[in-house]
């Protein structure tokens, strides 16, 4: 089937709107950007997307519908696949440091008043430190979110930086002073940290074969359209 060829003026609108990524890229390899290459990469993803989107058409289905069809005939990675693959760079495997906790918030929308929130988490912490009050009955008292206290083991990123920070910084067991975030007031009583460790095999499969469906789908698409180009 002939394919119609880009236009120069989309080649030129496609370098436009690559451009700070091409640029970037080539940067961050140190390399200086070349206008003929970004040129090149301009029309060259043309030539692919008019190749999808004609054959496409002649299927009678979306671009995306097309793409899905040629990923589906990629062949699926198998654990003997993924077992090799962990093998070859167990480094690469790695978890990052966890902290798990729970956490007593005050959500701003239900404060009436700032101050009287933080004074009121302030005197909980210390009915909590004293014994007086357990954590759950503190929970079900005070918190806007009862039943979703524990967080459950996290890594950095996951949260909000300022309730991140509170919570990797506390030893097991404590229970942080008042942090505010752009959600409201918490108390944060961290229960157990992890550290960086290597992870087994089996905790790392599921993202491995993951990652190696995503190279099998993305090689069919790549050879899918250099068979047209051909």
């Amino acid at each position: 089937m002939p394919y119609p060829p880009p236009t120069p003026e989309a080649i030129a609108a496609e370098a436009d709107r690559l451009r700070d990524r091409y640029e970037a890229f080539m940067r961050a390899n140190g390399q200086e950007p070349d206008p003929d290459q970004l040129r090149e990469w301009a029309a060259e993803n043309l030539r692919e997307r008019i190749i999808l989107e004609t054959d496409a058409k002649a299927k009678g289905q979306t671009v995306e519908e097309l793409m899905r069809a040629i990923a589906a005939e990629a062949p699926a990675p198998t654990v003997d696949d993924a077992r090799a693959r962990f093998k070859a760079d167990p480094a690469r495997y790695v978890a990052p440091e966890r902290v798990h906790a729970r956490h007593i918030v005050i959500h701003r929308d239900r404060a009436t008043d700032p101050a009287r929130a933080v004074a009121d988490l302030l005197n909980l912490r210390a009915r909590i430190l004293s014994g007086e009050l357990s954590w759950e009955d503190a929970v079900a008292q005070v918190s806007s979110c009862p039943g979703n206290d524990d967080l459950g083991f996290f890594p950095r990123g996951a949260m909000v930086q300022a309730f991140e920070d509170a919570a990797f910084a506390a030893p097991e067991g404590s229970v942080t002073d008042v942090v505010a975030t752009e959600f409201g007031w918490h108390l944060i009583n961290v229960l157990a940290h992890l550290p960086e460790e290597p992870m087994l095999f089996e905790e790392a499969k599921d993202a491995i074969l993951a990652e190696l469906r995503e190279e099998a789908e993305r090689a069919a698409l790549e050879a899918y359209v250099d068979a047209r180009k051909s």
